[in-house]
């Protein structure tokens, strides 16, 4: 196919030769930035209003067909074998990562959307007469029903949005309303009949089911670049046990392959992909190696590749890091284990290379392969298949000064959700090119989640195993206090830190005795301060929740703990560290826009030496391709 390509250079000053960059975003003003809720509030269309306005316009947007999330089936992740804890209900890793759900994950997901954009009180509710749950936010002194699954919301005489306690008495709201709001329920046409499910169903109030705890920070290396597509790239999703039957097992094998709405009309997207591509050049002409490698220990830089300084044996650990979740190519749905090409890590060795994968920040290490002399490629689909990075190990003996290693790429592939990707369309399309978290601070992110279900697992995360713990107390796996330690890598300090969990709650009147509670000290496991301390409404009627809270540092430290405390009890720890490295990263960026008009895929290629704007101008209406950010190497 033949291609054009257009190359703008955008600076402002001279800057030294690239090294890696950290948080790089790319954004267009035809959709808003949900890579965080903050931002998102910040979209042109709705930056300046407020209450019910906002309320709408988000509601609207979370329904688009280009813009919202849609049906298909329920969406875990994690080790957890229980889905109350491990289905996703994660505002931004929804609308990053997988763009699907169903009524279950959607409620919670748009009551935290909801307060994440600044409402101060929201709900998920459910209707067991109708095996749905959905949502309501609380402004103007009253309650309001936003349906984010089913696409609807029941608009009153006085122009106001009606809440669940209305939608349960008044017949007219459905079958006659004097004044309607699009969308109105468009796959229920008997309007009348569900309006007597909803009055005639008990209503279960749910708090805080959303987990707020998941970043899209990530960092691009020197040698490394990411792509991502909008449409699904060679039948690449995660794939769950879940969606081997009925209609979600059809959905997938229809084209293209993969997640997609059993309502085609809600949305134009299926699912989209994305790959990491990390190739240092790792040669003593270049200082991608430097600039990349977690760790070394007697390797280095030679004219040929990386060699051993001293005889005896080196090693070199890389981190893969990804905020969107690793997919591999599903090839038989009923069998995992055919899984493939998830991660692969190419080698082009002299001497044998063990390789080596550890999940939990090298605390504990699985040999994967042994790569003989020449070319290798071994694929990590087993050992990395659904997790969010992983450290690579390889480890290499003989003489002093002999090259061991000549070359070195991992590709890794992810899912994406369509709609955070930065649409053009026809005409002028103002973008941007941001770098930062959401406190404007150039870190690093590494996800400490240990697998609460697993003895084992949590016993490598905390100081000491919980006094009060029985995994046979599926709704109280900890009471008490359980403190968790949170380590920064070398090289790197914790410069801030969102410290979340799953609690267990009391109900109703009773929920005033909840005392669930999260505290943090640094450097040592003592003289706490404590950051949450739980305040549950009376209206909840359901036995647990989340709760996500970041903690800021005074000043960055290479350890930290955090203790949660659970009256009556918690179940489920996450925490997201934000680490500050010791080398000053810089802001260089490559970014290329593809896209077809008319058949022919034009690549526009941007490149970046300051955040700022920069403008593409699309001739004809476009079909969006992908999207590529890339640090080139240093030696290029």
């Amino acid at each position: 196919m033949r291609r054009l390509v257009t190359v703008l250079i955008l600076s402002a000053i001279s800057v030294p030769a690239s090294a890696e960059v950290l948080c790089p975003r790319v954004t267009s003003e035809r959709n808003a930035d949900v890579t965080d809720l903050s931002r998102f509030r910040q979209y042109h269309k709705w930056k300046d209003q407020r209450d019910q306005e906002l309320a709408i316009a988000v509601w609207r947007y979370l329904c688009g067909k280009e813009t919202g999330l849609f049906h298909m089936n329920t969406v875990n992740d994690g080790p957890d074998p229980w889905g109350e804890y491990s289905t996703v209900r994660d505002p931004v890793k929804l609308m990053n990562v997988y763009n699907v759900g169903y009524c279950g994950i959607f409620g919670p997901t748009l009551d935290g959307v909801f307060q994440g954009v600044g409402f101060t009180d929201g709900r998920a509710f459910g209707v067991p007469g109708w095996n749905h749950c959905t949502t309501e936010v609380w402004y103007g002194g009253a309650w309001h029903y936003f349906d984010l699954d089913v696409r609807g919301a029941l608009m009153k005489p006085d122009g106001t949005i009606a809440s669940v306690a209305e939608a349960q008495t008044d017949r007219n709201l459905w079958v006659s309303p004097q004044r309607k709001i699009e969308p109105f329920f468009p796959k229920d046409g008997n309007k009348a009949r569900v309006f007597e499910i909803y009055r005639d169903s008990r209503i279960d109030y749910f708090y805080r089911w959303f987990q707020m705890g998941h970043v899209m920070d990530f960092r691009l290396r020197q040698g490394e670049t990411f792509t991502r597509w909008w449409r699904p790239q060679g039948g690449r999703w995660h794939h769950l046990e879940a969606y081997n039957k009925g209609f979600v097992r059809n959905l997938l094998q229809k084209q293209p392959i993969g997640y997609k709405s059993n309502h085609s009309d809600f949305s134009v997207w299926t699912q989209g992909n994305g790959l990491w591509h990390y190739e240092p050049n790792l040669t003593d002409a270049s200082s991608d190696f430097d600039d990349g490698v977690r760790s070394a220990t007697n390797l280095e830089t030679a004219g040929g590749g990386l060699k051993l300084t001293d005889a005896g044996t080196g090693e070199a650990v890389f981190e893969i890091f990804t905020p969107w979740i690793i997919t591999a190519k599903v090839n038989n749905l009923d069998d995992e284990s055919d899984d493939t090409e998830a991660s692969i890590v190419a080698l082009d060795a002299t001497r044998p290379i063990n390789v080596l994968v550890s999940l939990d920040h090298g605390k504990t290490w699985k040999e994967v392969a042994e790569a003989q002399s020449g070319k290798n490629s071994i694929d990590l689909t087993k050992w990395v298949n659904g997790t969010y990075g992983f450290l690579l190990k390889l480890e290499a003996s003989g003489p002093a000064n002999e090259v061991v290693l000549r070359a070195l790429s991992v590709a890794t592939w992810v899912q994406v959700a369509p709609i955070s990707l930065p649409r053009l369309k026809a005409g002028v399309n103002k973008c941007r090119y941001d770098v930062g978290d959401r406190y404007d601070r150039l870190t690093m992110p590494m996800f400490v989640l240990p697998n609460v279900a697993d003895p084992e697992d949590l016993k490598k995360y905390v100081v000491e195993m919980p006094e009060d713990y029985d995994l046979d107390r599926k709704t109280a796996r900890i009471r008490g206090d359980v403190i968790l330690k949170l380590e920064a890598p070398d090289g790197t300090k914790i410069d801030w830190f969102t410290a979340g969990a799953c609690f267990t709650t009391h109900q109703n009147q009773g929920a005033k005795n909840t005392d669930n509670r999260i505290a943090y000290a640094v450097d040592e496991p003592k003289d706490f301060g404590e950051i949450y301390k739980a305040n549950v409404p009376t209206w909840v009627n359901h036995w647990r929740y989340q709760w996500d809270q970041d903690v800021r540092l005074k000043k960055p430290a290479k350890v930290a703990f955090v203790k949660y405390t659970g009256k009556p009890a918690v179940n489920v720890l996450r925490t997201t560290v934000h680490l500050l490295p010791d080398k000053m990263p810089r802001k260089t960026i490559q970014i290329t826009h593809g896209y077809k008009v008319g058949g022919r895929l034009v690549e526009e290629v941007v490149e970046r030496q300051i955040p700022g704007e920069y403008t593409v101008n699309v001739d004809g209406e476009p079909e969006n391709v992908f999207v590529r950010m890339a640090v080139p190497s240093s030696s290029n």
